[in-house]
Order: structure tokens, then C-alpha cells, then sequence
């Protein structure tokens, strides 16, 4: 797979610890990356996750893979420019992929897919313009697009990533002392009523004893349902276990599939290392290391 393994703990320590983030991109440019010079932390990542776009575009083993796994950077890029209807957003916030996000603007969904058509006009119909809604109702369909894809492994991929995003809701809600919204996704295997008895209960690990999340929602629950990125962390580190362990099928699917999660990964730890260095809070960065860099 292209650009494998660019990093590892020494490499991220010596960026974390660089002066400043333009000597940081230096030590990336310096590592395979190409964005490093574009001045802007967010910058380099959208030019690095474009980089990933276009690999599989051009490598998927077929169609339904490609969709499946660009569907996440073609929806943020309709979240975009139906937010920008109402409220700027970032011009180099978009990712590189063939929608046309000037018709979304413009109310012209002639071009996008079933999922993706019914929350845009639903959102018209319901006249929505807070930024969280729409975020919800497109991330819904994104994941409707990508389970459409019929492939066993992806779509067991996609539907932990969803359990895993629900549990982290409940704990959210339960924190805040939030309940009976409509905050859960659709897709995965832990049902909505567990989600929403875990919410309204005293406990919280015990809902998702039986799942392969125990021992995540334990971790989320001894900590007292604070300090949630530590859940989010734990949650990619996850998914990229679960991928890895399939890599020896040596099918078409599982490779690719682990290759884009861990590359996901690798761009979401350098962000975090370039952010550290930009706001001086270096030492709070190791805490954040993924498990797959320890």
C-alpha cells in the first residue's frame, strides 16, 4: 500500500518536540509527506487525506468499494455548502472528489446519490439551518450510502464505527443529563432502546457487556464519562485492531480497508502533534498517542 507505516513514536516525538510547525512540516516533508508548505495546519491535512481520496480512487478493487470509503470526505463536503446557505464556512475545508458542491448551495441535487438527495430535502422541507442538525442528518445518510455497499467486511467496519460513535453519544447525554433526543445513528448492531435504557439508567458499562465494546464502555465508565477524545481515541485504535487482524485473508477488501483506517489514523496523530506544537502544550500530546504508536 502507498505511504505505509510513514510513521512511529520516535518520528512523532521529534515532530511534537520541533520548535515551531514550520520546522515540524519540515520534519514531515522530510518523512514522504507532500503538503508542507502550505503554512496552515488544516491545510495539510485536507491536501493529505486528498492525497488518500485519490488512491483509492484510482486503487479500489471495484466501484462499491471506492463509494463506500469516500463517502465520509464526499458528505463533508455537502455538510459545507449546505452550511454555507446560512453561515460562512472554510473555503479549504473541502475535500477533492467530483461533487459539485456549488449546485448543494444553490438547491440543485440532480447530481447526488438517493441518501444523500432524501436529508437535503428533508432539510429543506424542515426549513433547518443549525449547523448540528444538519451535521446529523447527512452524517445519517452518509452511512446509509456506504453500508449500501454490500461488501461483508466494509460493512462490518462501518457498523462498529457506528456502535462506537452511539456509545460515545449515550455517554455524552448521560453526562449532561440528557435524554429522549434522537442523537443515535442508524446501522449498527447495538440497538437503539440499549442506547436509550443506558442513557435513563445509573449504569453504563453494563448495557454493552455482551458486546465487542465491553471493554471500551468500561474504560469510558471508569472514567467517570469525562475526558471523552480519550474514548475517541480508543475507538480508532479499535477499528484499526479490528481491520489489521483480517489483513492475513489477503482478499481484495481487507488490505485496503485496513490501509485506509490506519492512514485515517496516522493524519488525525499529526494534526494533534501539529496542533500541540502551534499552542504550546506539548506534553498533553503523548497522552493522545494511539495505542498503534505506543
Amino acid at each position: 500500500m502507498q505511504n505505509g507505516k510513514r510513521l512511529n513514536t520516535e518520528k512523532l516525538r521529534r515532530i511534537v518536540e520541533a520548535k515551531t510547525v514550520a520546522d515540524a512540516f519540515k520534519m514531515l516533508g522530510e518523512m514522504g509527506y507532500a503538503y508542507t508548505d502550505v503554512g496552515s495546519v488544516d491545510a495539510f491535512i485536507v491536501g493529505e487525506t486528498d492525497k488518500l481520496i485519490e488512491f483509492i480512487e484510482d486503487n479500489a478493487p471495484n466501484a462499491k468499494l471506492e463509494k463506500a470509503l469516500t463517502a465520509r470526505f464526499v458528505y463533508n463536503n455537502a455538510k459545507l455548502a449546505y452550511k454555507s446557505r446560512f453561515i460562512s464556512v472554510p473555503s479549504d475545508g473541502y475535500y477533492a472528489t467530483s461533487l459539485d458542491c456549488a449546485k448543494i448551495a444553490a438547491g440543485d441535487y440532480s447530481e447526488t446519490d438517493k441518501y444523500m438527495r432524501a436529508a437535503l430535502e428533508s432539510l429543506d422541507a424542515l426549513g433547518e439551518s443549525k449547523p448540528q442538525a444538519i451535521d446529523l442528518a447527512l452524517t445519517r445518510a452518509m452511512y446509509e450510502s456506504a453500508l449500501a455497499c454490500g461488501i461483508p467486511t466494509v460493512k462490518k467496519f462501518f457498523r462498529a464505527e457506528i456502535d462506537m460513535k452511539n456509545i460515545l453519544s449515550a455517554a455524552r447525554m448521560k453526562r449532561l443529563g440528557i435524554s429522549g433526543g434522537d442523537e443515535f445513528l442508524d446501522g449498527g448492531k447495538i440497538r437503539k432502546e440499549t442506547l436509550e435504557e443506558c442513557v435513563a439508567a445509573d449504569g453504563f458499562a453494563e448495557f454493552f457487556e455482551r458486546t465487542p465494546y465491553a471493554e471500551f464502555a468500561e474504560n469510558i465508565e471508569q472514567n467517570e464519562l469525562k475526558d471523552l477524545w480519550k474514548a475517541e481515541r480508543d475507538a480508532d485504535d479499535h477499528l484499526f485492531y479490528m481491520t489489521d487482524s483480517d489483513v492475513a485473508k489477503l482478499s481484495s477488501y481487507e488490505p485496503f480497508l485496513n490501509y485506509f483506517i490506519e492512514t485515517l489514523i496516522e493524519l488525525k496523530t499529526v494534526k494533534t502533534a501539529l496542533v500541540c506544537v502551534k499552542t504550546d502544550s506539548r506534553d498533553g500530546f503523548y497522552a493522545r498517542i494511539p495505542q498503534m504508536y505506543r
